[in-house]
């Protein structure tokens, strides 16, 4: 359950984000230490996560609260935010510690908002960016950021940073969701399409429903009747199929992954603020960037 694609994807984040530090000395170690606490606040995350949505595996592995019920995987979740705000407590950087704290809030506030706007075919492209922000992006924003305070550059390059990680974690959660229509139910641990299923209206949804200006879309031919059958809540036998249908017609992958690559780049415009071009730190973040969209799982 620990090993999953997503947890790999911000262990990542830090890791790269280690290569802007020096090769060693105390700033060196204290960004080691914001890693490990980093990975244990996802790992904490997708604890609680799987208990929120009552799934039974994650990546082909059955869920902690399934093994253990769920009281115990409640204080194990607990524990491990509780063990990681020690370790970033232990680095005596006020911002390092405002930041990370300010992401277990925005855990919260994202899961309250998506269990808010379930079936809700309403919902807005802007609304579903800042529900993805609280649940994936300011984790790996606050990761980049913190990152860069603890080896002492300006201000301007923290912001920067900061800003990296918002498009990253975005351009990342945009393509996580695009897999909920395009994965295999073995790669993901999850049946096609079970996002859906359970109301959650992600990108290749809305973009179907609602098109978007900026990016040149207008909704979907099927938009109507999709929103009629997400509306109904699938009961009937066959909606499912046929919203997947939908939205395949209306090409409501390649609409998001538009979007995704949107982000990607507007990442990759802000590294090129801060990172020489000709070194390992920026190829592996740009490379980084690059495989959070086009991932297969």
């Amino acid at each position: 359950m620990l090993d999953d694609s997503s947890g790999s994807q911000r262990r990542t984040v830090s890791r790269y984000s280690m290569a802007a530090a020096p090769s060693q000395g105390v700033a060196y170690d204290k960004v080691l230490v914001l890693a490990t606490a980093i990975e244990i606040i996802h790992t904490a995350s997708l604890v609680h996560d799987d208990i929120l949505d009552d799934a039974d595996t994650r990546r082909q592995q059955q869920t902690m609260h399934r093994i253990f019920g769920p009281d115990v995987a409640v204080l194990s979740g607990d524990f491990l935010f509780a063990h990681a705000s020690g370790l970033i407590e232990s680095l005596e950087e006020d911002e390092v510690t405002r930041l990370v704290s300010l992401v277990i809030e925005e855990f919260g506030y994202g899961e309250m908002s998506q269990s808010a706007k379930r079936f809700d075919t309403q919902v807005s492209l802007f609304n579903y960016l800042k529900k993805s922000f609280y649940k994936t992006a300011s984790l790996l924003a606050a990761a980049c950021r913190a990152s860069a305070v603890l080896t002492g550059p300006p201000a301007e390059v923290c912001d920067v940073l900061y800003s990296y990680g918002f498009y990253l974690g975005l351009a990342f959660q945009i393509a996580d969701d695009v897999l909920d229509f395009v994965g295999s139910g073995e790669e993901l641990g999850k049946p096609t399409g079970q996002d859906l299923r359970e109301g959650n209206l992600t990108a290749p949804v809305i973009l179907c429903l609602h098109g978007n200006e900026d990016l040149g879309m207008t909704p979907a031919p099927g938009s109507k009747e999709l929103a009629r059958i997400i509306q109904r809540r699938f009961k009937n036998s066959g909606d499912l199929e046929r919203a997947l249908q939908l939205i395949d017609e209306g090409d409501g992958v390649q609409r998001a992954y538009a979007l995704a690559e949107k982000m990607a780049n507007k990442a990759l415009e802000a590294l090129s603020l801060v990172a020489p071009a000709d070194t390992d730190a920026r190829r592996a973040l740009a490379g980084l960037t690059r495989w959070a969209v086009k991932r297969s799982s």
